[in-house]
């Protein structure tokens, strides 16, 4: 629920804002189905879901009564690859295709609710907040020297990358 979310945010720093802030980069792309697929099944799907974005996440994710776990989509139909504030935008019409997504608008709390509206009219400060949030982000227990490193394929440890 909202408020685990916003707990867990806040244990390592972050405020509400900082969440909703950092949602937004599922402007950008894809998840599997088996990340989604407790939303679209069972007696009662998830209810915070648009009708037609259901059906459709329905047909993409199953084969036959089947769920297809390592299918993919897109998190933002609209403009899949394109860094923007549609991401929001898709919160408020049911399509945030993450539940932890569409928990910052359906069920989430006054904060969360207002800063989605308030990206949703307002690219440019979704862009100075995300700039802002993700250098908050970046400097939680950072690891420097010896103790970390940068992936050059963020799948693998570079002793296992093949590129």
């Amino acid at each position: 629920d909202i408020s685990t979310l916003i707990s867990k945010f806040k244990d390592v720093g972050l405020t509400e804002r900082d969440m909703v802030t950092l949602s937004g980069a599922h402007t950008i792309g894809k998840a599997r189905c088996a990340t989604f697929s407790s939303r679209l099944m069972g007696v009662q799907p998830d209810s915070t879901i648009q009708t037609e974005y259901l059906t459709s996440l329905q047909q993409l994710c199953t084969q036959g009564f089947v769920i297809n776990n390592n299918t993919l989509t897109a998190l933002n139909l609209e403009t899949p690859v394109t860094f923007d504030n549609q991401y929001y935008a898709n919160l408020r019409s049911g399509e945030g295709l993450l539940k932890t997504d569409q928990l910052l608008y359906s069920n989430g709390s006054e904060t969360t609710r207002e800063l989605v509206e308030f990206y949703i009219q307002n690219q440019p400060a979704f862009f100075e907040n995300f700039k802002t949030s993700m250098i908050k982000m970046g400097n939680i227990k950072p690891l420097t020297g010896t103790s970390g490193e940068i992936r050059r394929n963020c799948k693998f440890i570079n002793s296992y990358s093949s590129a």
